[in-house]
């Protein structure tokens, strides 16, 4: 877990290692009320917006004006800047209002959508935002954790409070919302289905709050900004170093992490909000649902051995001369391993797997050092480890379509450090063509 721009607002990493940081950072927000813009604020900065002064505001709300007035001195104060200009005519968003605004909008609006996806199509757009308003930083904090943990136990020991407070949280947050969000048992509590896409809603509305303290500091004239990457495990490694290189000739103190992962993960990730873009061979047919892919360059399989490979030597070769050699491949629910088994099946001879491994690394040192032959692509020999030295058979395979890209979430609005990094990336590709 990192935090953002020196305050505890924890992104959101996904229910496998992270979610449970903005429970962690909601929780320490009650501690330290100026690390972390609390929901509430939030709310009624939003109704300030909306009603064009402090006063309409806390009509609309039912709180007093000094009430609003506090709220949004310290929202100011936890963001380091005046969002509001007043006067006698109202209040006035600042440039950083407006910034902050835009981010704001987007997580009430994810928050609304989530509730009105539970309540199902009997739910007003009313009743939605009405249940959001009163939704606090506790229930959220312990909801999150929940869905993370595994259970109402353990989120109480993660986010080192009492089970009864948890409890009492989760209690009041299925009232607010009036739908069933965990599955309640003798000595456990955990969440439904319902609850697990709820907690993942609440999780991706709460990372646009992390961004806007992006957008701040980039507004500010501060070089900082975070990318989370995603990198399938047989993308070539330089491709994406280079691009981080080219960003960071941009901007120098850019703070980037990489994660490599089997494809699944990566999407799950994606979809909570963990990592930012994907990037590796896109899946045949497209993806769907709620993601965007975006093709970079084409990258065809071919068959690699190594060089001084009998194979190599060879003029010609027939399909059938790679049932005398051992392969390598890749685990399977992976593209490339049906493209393989698709090959295979042609042969008249089935040859044995020897090695099973998504490991690119560890494919390319199992051809160097034996005379075993796998599918790789012809920019993986390109860019090749140092001391390797791979050679591509002159073979036509027609499973051997491949195109690399890039994905994101489909309503994913970029930094402008997020938004460099697409840019450098498809430079990157650009230049390779």
């Amino acid at each position: 877990m990192k935090c953002v721009a020196g305050h505890k607002f924890w992104l959101s990493y996904g229910f496998s290692r992270g979610i449970i940081g903005v429970a962690v950072g909601l929780y320490e927000s009650t501690e330290r009320d100026d690390d972390l813009t609390r929901l509430r604020r939030l709310f009624l900065f939003d109704s300030v917006c909306e009603a064009g002064g402090i006063g309409q505001a806390a009509l609309r709300s039912g709180r007093t004006q000094p009430a609003v007035s506090l709220a949004i001195s310290k929202l100011e104060a936890s963001f380091g800047g005046r969002l509001f200009e007043r006067g006698f005519g109202g209040s006035e968003l600042t440039a950083e209002g407006v910034i902050l605004q835009r981010r704001v909008r987007r997580m009430l609006d994810q928050i609304e959508r989530a509730v009105a996806s539970l309540l199902g199509q009997s739910a007003s757009a009313a009743d939605a935002k009405n249940i959001c308003r009163h939704l606090t930083d506790a229930q959220v904090r312990c909801h999150i954790a929940i869905a993370h943990a595994g259970s109402a136990a353990e989120a109480a020991q993660q986010l080192d409070i009492s089970q009864p407070a948890v409890h009492r949280a989760a209690r009041q947050i299925e009232q607010n919302v009036g739908v069933a969000l965990y599955r309640r048992r003798v000595h456990s509590v955990s969440a439904n289905p319902a609850g697990l896409e709820f907690a993942r809603c609440l999780s991706l509305a709460l990372y646009e709050i992390a961004q806007a303290r992006e957008d701040l500091a980039y507004a500010r004239g501060q070089s900082t900004g975070k990318v989370a990457i995603g990198v399938l495990p047989m993308l070539a490694p330089r491709l994406v170093a280079r691009a981080i290189q080219r960003l960071r000739e941009r901007y120098p103190a850019a703070r980037l992490t990489v994660d490599e992962g089997a494809h699944a993960r990566l999407l799950r990730e994606l979809r909570n909000g963990a990592i930012d873009v994907i990037i590796g061979g896109l899946r045949e047919p497209r993806l769907a649902g709620g993601v965007q892919e975006t093709e970079l360059f084409a990258d065809p399989y071919v068959i690699a051995v190594r060089k001084g490979h009998r194979l190599a030597a060879q003029k010609t070769v027939k399909v059938r001369d790679l049932s005398g050699y051992d392969w390598v491949v890749p685990q399977r629910h992976v593209p490339r391993r049906a493209t393989i088994d698709s090959i295979l099946a042609r042969l008249p001879v089935k040859p044995p797997l020897v090695v099973e491994t998504s490991s690119l690394a560890m494919m390319m040192a199992m051809l160097i050092e034996s005379d075993c032959i796998t599918l790789l692509t012809r920019s993986q020999i390109r860019e090749a480890y140092p001391g390797s030295e791979m050679a591509a058979l002159e073979l036509e395979t027609p499973e051997a379509s491949r195109v690399v890209g890039y994905t994101v979430r489909a309503d994913w609005l970029s930094t402008a450090v997020q938004q460099a990094f697409i840019e450098e990336l498809s430079a990157e590709c650009e230049s390779r063509v």
